[in-house]
């Protein structure tokens, strides 16, 4: 039997392949993947193709910025591979001790807001046109 998911340790190669497909909210811009790479990031593929990016990296002791990165349409193969993630990013917030997990995520992409708040966040402010695109976006936190 083929073993259809895997995760691996995240390289930007990965982030850049599902941007580069055109299903990931609206980027039509380079965007710097390589600020991704962390000790704490991984990668899940399916059937070989990367769907779903992740990490968690420390600002500073007690306080980690969560990131994700997921293909479109891939609904039936993307819970599974962010449950994965989700208990990585549980283990390392155990392992490194946080108090505060944050993200930033566009007001207008509902599956990653959709997610944040699965993952026990809650929206603490809109930051005008924060990120790269000029867009709003939230402010999501999860105090520990």
């Amino acid at each position: 039997m083929t073993v259809n998911y895997i995760i691996k340790k995240f390289q930007p190669k990965h982030a850049n392949q599902i941007i580069k497909s055109g299903d990931v909210e609206d980027f039509n811009y380079d965007y710097p993947t390589e600020l991704l790479d962390c000790e704490n990031s991984w990668t899940g593929f399916y059937l070989g193709s990367p769907i779903v990016c992740g990490g968690i990296y420390q600002m500073w002791d007690g306080v980690a910025e969560v990131w994700i990165i997921t293909k479109q349409k891939q609904n039936k193969h993307k819970f599974f591979m962010l449950k994965n993630i989700k208990e990585k990013l549980e283990t390392t917030i155990i392992q490194k001790k946080y108090h505060r997990i944050q993200a930033a995520v566009r007001t207008d992409f509902k599956i990653g807001i959709r997610f944040a708040k699965w993952f026990g966040m809650s929206e603490e402010s809109i930051m005008e046109k924060f990120g790269p695109d000029k867009q709003d976006y939230y402010r999501l936190v999860r105090i520990i």
